[in-house]
């Protein structure tokens, strides 16, 4: 999948240039702790994000997005200060349903290359209503395994008034990668309101995880809870 993940990255490059036209979106965000599917990326510390959106009316789409991280001084890899999600896919309605298909390649520049820590998934999502369930694969998940992993979400939103919003998200990861990585499989969920104001989003959310071993308590991909503020613009 490595090799289809460069080919369809360098595809989607070139594709960008044909879409520039199309609708382009940016966002940027400030967090207090990045935590992706319930770890924690930048050691319990604040991170900046930010990325850009193209889409087309046929339903094809391009995107990149980045973070600071933090892996700490030690495994799985110091020099690693930063991710890049290059993603693009395929947006349709169907039997009432507005579907989601595509691949994301997440990119580390400056880490080691023996490491490994680059992968690519494949995913394909619904929306019906206020829900979005959605399934992420890869054949050679993240780091030293070359296993597969998956992850299967159920996200939704709740409109509470006065422009407060609901956020409920709950994810499981799985796969032998995955068992490799933290002992076993685990579940994430998260509990949040947002709320626009000046031009901002602001998110307050509760993320925990269950599950992943309990000796895994470190700062470094600190998989306890924690309530996590971020602050975002789209423009």
């Amino acid at each position: 999948m490595k090799t289809l993940s460069k080919a369809l990255v360098a595809g989607g490059l070139l594709l960008a240039c044909g879409v520039a036209a199309a609708d382009v979106s940016y966002n940027a965000a400030v967090t207090t702790d990045y935590r992706f599917r319930g770890i924690s990326q930048s050691a319990k510390d604040p991170a900046i994000q930010g990325g850009a959106d193209f889409s087309d009316k046929s339903g094809v789409y391009l995107g990149i997005w980045g973070s600071t991280i933090d892996f700490g001084s030690g495994p799985p890899d110091p020099k690693a200060d930063l991710e890049v999600d290059l993603y693009g896919g395929y947006k349709f309605k169907g039997a009432g349903i507005d579907w989601d298909v595509g691949l994301i390649h997440y990119a580390y520049p400056g880490s080691e290359g023996s490491l490994k820590l680059p992968f690519t998934e494949l995913y394909v999502g619904g929306t019906y209503g206020p829900v979005t369930v959605k399934y992420y694969y890869t054949d050679d998940y993240t780091g030293p395994t070359t296993n597969a992993a998956s992850y299967l979400v159920a996200s939704g939103g709740v409109d509470l008034g006065s422009g407060y919003t609901l956020n409920l998200s709950l994810g499981q990861s799985s796969g032998q990668g995955i068992k490799d990585s933290f002992g076993k499989s685990y579940t994430d969920y998260k509990v949040g309101v947002s709320k626009g104001f000046g031009g901002f989003n602001f998110d307050l959310s509760y993320v925990n995880t269950s599950g992943i071993d309990p000796s895994i308590s470190t700062d470094v991909f600190n998989s306890e809870s924690n309530v996590i503020l971020t602050v975002s613009k789209s423009f």
